[in-house]
């Protein structure tokens, strides 16, 4: 029977158990999950290296996952971390971790690795090939060491879709230190006030609002620059004029939120209030006809009928919405497992959550008004709360 590890079979260690973030039977949960899951299909065990899915699985986090880490799990105990020496400490504090294989940096961490697997025996190992942390050369030496893999891809990602209410309930306090973060820098704009002072507005206000390092940089970006998609503050000057597009993110656990607003600074022009009205009725649209049952695809053209017949589609170039939930830098949602797009048969469950975030990048600036859902019984809960009109800022 799985049980958590404890301080009299691990001699000097020391847990702390609030470093979880959930209950420890929802970890053991998942582990079970897994393990059913190897064994149904004759596996030894699993490798895998993202970490979000270590997160998941273990509750094991540090900003070391920039460098090698793994985590293999058997078919039976507690899963066993790869990592460097200085992250040791951290996943041994966890009761979810059996044990941890501490490569110095002296060491090659992939020799340490495949020690470490070739000790289990013989037997085939689930080999997550999704992973974005297994880089091309790793791979390699692991087959060339005759480690026998069988993929194993996705298995963990698809348990994270589907979230629970644990999940759900970090996801609404990250929303409101989202909306807080938020507040704060729409109240910051101001000509001769700075893109910078914006973007530090926001981080100060989530932060300080309960918010934990979120997954991406806040999209902080004013004036003609605005219709750059994916720029970020620069230290350029906000004039009279601009247009000011903010998006930013809050995460509690790793379970992150994100919003969009949008504001000018003085009179707003037509064009930029037709964009601003265009953008909330395709939000709001998503909104009412995001439901189970229903399709990514079948939504996403919904959402698009509207605009086309404003002439504004040309303008809407990206999906609609992305799926959200545990992340780590540099990304913060789930859209490389879950999205609402074109042609995407995927179907709405019950506790999916998205960042629904229509968009417009036109010539002189662009505009985004993005909000995040979690899909109930029958309909959406918006988790990010904070109105969603043009702002106009006095100037």
């Amino acid at each position: 029977m799985l049980q958590l590890a404890d301080t009299s079979t691990a001699k000097g260690r020391v847990f702390w158990p609030d470093e979880l973030g959930f209950s420890a039977e929802e970890f053991l949960t998942h582990i079970r999950f897994v393990q059913f899951d190897l064994v149904r299909r004759g596996l030894q065990g699993a490798l895998i290296f993202d970490p979000e899915n270590m997160y998941w699985l273990t509750g094991f986090q540090t900003i070391g996952y920039f460098t090698f880490q793994g985590m293999y799990i058997p078919t039976e105990g507690l899963p066993t971390v790869i990592t460097r020496v200085v992250n040791r400490d951290m996943a041994m504090a966890l009761p979810t971790i059996a044990n941890v294989v501490a490569v110095k940096d002296t060491e090659d961490h992939c020799e340490e690795l495949i020690r470490f697997l070739k000790g289990l025996g013989p037997g085939k190992i689930g080999l997550d090939t999704l992973s974005r942390h297994l880089n091309i050369s790793d791979y390699r030496r692991l087959i060339d060491a005759g480690i026998q893999f069988e993929d194993w891809d996705g298995v963990i990602q698809s348990q994270r879709i589907i979230k629970t209410p644990a999940q759900i309930d970090k996801m609404r306090h990250a929303a409101r230190a989202l909306e807080t973060g938020m507040d704060n820098a729409l109240k910051t704009i101001a000509p001769g006030r700075t893109d910078n002072d914006l973007a530090a507005a926001l981080y100060h206000g989530s932060i300080a609002a309960g918010s934990e390092y979120i997954g991406h940089p806040p999209m902080v970006v004013t004036g003609p620059r605005s219709e750059l998609c994916f720029a970020l503050w620069k230290r350029k000057t906000i004039e009279r004029g601009d247009v000011v597009l903010l998006e930013g993110g809050a995460c509690v656990d790793r379970y992150h939120v994100m919003m969009a607003r949008s504001a000018v600074v003085g009179k707003p022009s037509d064009e930029h209030k037709a964009t601003a009205d265009a953008l909330i009725g395709i939000l709001e649209t998503a909104i009412e006809v995001i439901k189970p049952g229903e399709t990514a695809s079948e939504i996403d053209r919904r959402c698009r009928e509207g605009i086309k017949k404003l002439g504004l589609d040309k303008f809407f170039r990206s999906r609609l919405a992305y799926g959200i939930g545990i992340a780590f830098p540099p990304n913060w949602g789930e859209g490389h497992i879950y999205a609402i797009r074109p042609d995407d048969p995927l179907i709405i469950e019950e506790n999916m959550t998205f960042h629904v975030i229509p968009t417009m990048f036109r010539k002189g600036f662009g505009m985004a008004i993005s909000d995040s859902v979690r899909v109930t019984e029958n309909g959406c809960e918006v988790l990010t709360n904070y109105p969603r009109d043009l702002m106009e800022i006095d100037a």
